[in-house]
């Protein structure tokens, strides 16, 4: 992240590469600009119907221009289809479909392993307000009805959605960069299932499933 003349504004650019140097020099494409096209393509997207976020244009082919905030230390998970985590810690099997969003606040310490808080712990420790609280479950549920039918017409389910916000001049905006990286989804046909530690551990074909996904969250 840089700083610009602007101090209400910053450039997030986006640096994690691909392992195999050899396969990216193919495509002619690399995962920073794989990531800044997904991310300007769906906050824009957002944008489109009032949802507010921090995207503010497209800076070069691997970062972007947001506006400056000031991070909340919780994050939204929207979980749509059971899977990961949550199979094992409530014995749910994986794949089910949810009768409804589950909606869970998290506390934003990687040290800590992310646990999971309620209001209570919020407001005891200081880290938001009633009315952020409200306001960012508001606007994740939004972002989930919206990116789940944004998702369907690309013939993929969204599994689940991690989402991260902060403040600015008193109003609150998602600071997330909506990458392959930040969400789960399903293949409607093969119900394969695109999950962040594709990316991470390098599970699966690594490269190959991060340029598809490119293709077809762009398209």
């Amino acid at each position: 992240m840089y700083e610009t003349s602007d101090p209400s504004q910053v450039i997030l650019e986006f640096k994690s590469e691909f392992p195999s140097a050899d396969d990216v020099a193919k495509k002619k494409l690399t995962k920073p600009q794989c990531a800044a096209d997904v991310a300007e393509h769906i906050l824009q997207y957002l944008h489109s119907f009032r949802i507010p976020n921090h995207f503010k244009s497209r800076q070069d082919r691997s970062s972007i221009l947001v506006t400056r905030l000031e991070m909340i230390p919780i994050a939204i998970v929207i979980r749509n289809i059971a899977a990961g985590m949550m199979c094992e810690r409530y014995d749910v099997p994986e794949g089910r479909e949810l009768e409804f969003p589950i909606v869970e606040l998290v506390y934003r310490n990687h040290q800590l392993d992310n646990p999971m808080l309620n209001e209570s712990h919020i407001l005891a420790f200081g880290l938001s307000t009633p009315e952020e609280i409200r306001t960012m479950v508001r606007i994740a549920t939004k972002t989930n009805a919206v990116l789940r039918s944004f998702m369907e017409r690309r013939k993929l389910k969204l599994v689940d959605l991690w989402l991260e916000f902060g403040r600015s001049n008193g109003d609150v905006f998602i600071g997330d960069a909506l990458i392959p990286d930040t969400f789960r989804i399903q293949d409607m046909d093969s119900s394969q299932i695109f999950d962040g530690s594709i990316f991470r551990l390098g599970i699966g074909n690594y490269i190959e499933t991060y340029f598809e996904l490119h293709r077809r969250l762009i398209a």
